[in-house]
């Protein structure tokens, strides 16, 4: 039994050691997608609070609709004669005003020279939106002498059906209702219109100007997010416009809170890949001393080949394989080295290992596939036949092992010769176990010598007591 222990200890050792390199590179993927769950939660709260408060700056700005609309019925429903005579009086301290059709025809303009701002107007998507949605609606920035304003764009009955009164927001008074609430994001942020216009910045820039920090582009109705340099940027539409609230900030301040305990986890996972680490190497070199020590017990130092041991639990596999298939002819081949003793006491012991060393090697090359080919000890080799058409084959096999190994040898600057003498014992359904038929080869083996050396015998029941 001592010779089946290593294979299961060997066994067990990689087991664990590809369990530790799997836990490993599993607790890492798993801190992985921890960390990018956490950051991914930061992302959509940010991304939320941005939302939220797009919603409620275009809410607060479209809140007036329910006051406004009730106002212009009053003032601006009149028929369009009356309304040209009188309109200049509605709008007191408010630089123009225009009054469309539902299909975009005007009404009125107040002062006239808006006529063509009416038409420009009439022609744009807000006032197709206001007509569409039938509710107060907010144009894109515009530049008056007075300054940069904002058309609101408010629906209502007139006597005639559906109008829009067009009057003009100073762009301070709509970023004045929009900023309290962008506090809530913690962010830089910008309202803009559907041309990137600015219309208020937290940050203090200019309005009327363009937005002067790319950002994600925003499809009207639609949240788009991203990463544009180190800066993370959330962009939201504004309810009852074209417009766009554009949140921005750097993407380590926003993931700030994170970074501490994400270097702490992963230094925690460096100390626990090391130690593992160092658990495999130990495991590693542990399995390779156990391999090499398994060898060396296993294997004939000199010659490399399989040793007695290892050759008998072969050969016993054999047998038993055979003994379940019955019919295959195998054969066992005791050769003894004819001659070696002579030149090992003339030449010295390193030429004689030397000279082992180059029979082993032939008997490699004249192998077959099927063979199997061990030291059993000294000058004595011994080979396992397998798969051989028919049990005269094993006589084949020894004649070309004789003279493989009868050509001569160049060793250390001698020309050597040795012969064989080669006992030949068949595996039939009468063998019991490997050392049966190891024995009945080598009676025949030494009844080849006895009958003159470099000669095959096969094994014969006589042979045995004689």
């Amino acid at each position: 039994m001592a010779r089946h222990r290593f294979p299961v200890r060997s066994s067990a050792v990689i087991v664990c050691c590809l369990a530790a390199l799997a836990l490993v590179i599993g607790v890492g993927f798993y801190l992985n997608d921890i960390h990018a769950a956490a950051r991914d939660r930061v992302h959509r709260d940010f991304a939320d609070r941005s939302k939220l408060a797009a919603g409620l700056a275009g809410n607060t700005l479209t809140a007036s609709d329910a006051t406004n609309r009730p106002d212009a019925e009053l003032s601006y429903a009149g028929p369009a004669q009356t309304l040209r005579d009188t309109i200049a009086g509605l709008h007191d301290g408010i630089a123009w005003a225009i009054v469309l059709r539902g299909d975009g025809s005007l009404v009125a303009a107040d002062p006239p020279s808006m006529t063509a701002r009416a038409a420009e107007l009439a022609g744009g998507p807000q006032f197709a939106m206001a007509v569409r949605t039938d509710k107060l609606t907010l144009g894109d920035v515009i530049v008056d002498p007075t300054g940069p304003a904002v058309p609101v764009l408010q629906p209502f009955r007139g006597v005639d059906g559906l109008r829009i009164l067009v009057l003009p927001a100073p762009i301070e008074q709509v970023a004045s209702v929009m900023s309290s609430s962008f506090d809530i994001t913690a962010s830089h942020a910008y309202a803009v219109d559907s041309r990137d216009t600015v219309i208020m910045s937290s940050g203090g820039e200019p309005a009327g100007q363009p937005m002067p920090r790319p950002a994600p582009a925003g499809a009207p109705g639609s949240q788009r997010q991203g990463v544009v340099g180190n800066d993370y940027y959330v962009s939201n539409p504004v309810p009852g416009s074209m417009w766009r609230v554009v949140n921005v900030i750097p993407e380590e301040e926003l993931l700030a809170p994170l970074q501490a305990p994400e270097r702490a986890a992963w230094k925690l996972f460096a100390a626990f890949a090391a130690a593992v680490l160092f658990l495999v190497v130990i495991g590693v070199v542990a399995v390779v001393t156990l391999f090499r020590l398994a060898h060396a017990r296993a294997h004939d130092v000199l010659t490399g080949l399989p040793a007695r041991a290892l050759f008998i639990d072969r050969t016993d596999a054999v047998i038993a394989e055979r003994r379940r298939r019955p019919g295959e002819s195998t054969a066992v081949l005791f050769i003894d080295l004819d001659g070696f003793k002579p030149i090992n006491d003339r030449c010295g012991h390193a030429t004689g290992d030397a000279l082992l060393k180059a029979v082993a090697a032939r008997l490699r090359e004249s192998m077959r596939p099927d063979d199997y080919v061990s030291r059993f000890g000294g000058d004595e080799f011994i080979v396992l036949c397998r798969h051989l058409p028919d049990a005269s084959d094993a006589h084949a096999v020894a004649d070309r092992i004789r003279r493989c190994v009868a050509e001569p040898f160049e060793i250390d600057g001698h020309r050597l010769h040795v012969g064989t003498s080669i006992g030949i014992a068949l595996i039939d359904d009468r063998t019991d176990d490997a050392m049966t038929v190891i024995h009945h080869a080598d009676l025949a083996m030494y009844e080849a010598k006895r009958k003159g050396k470099g000669r095959i015998e096969q094994f014969t029941p006589d042979l045995v007591g004689a």
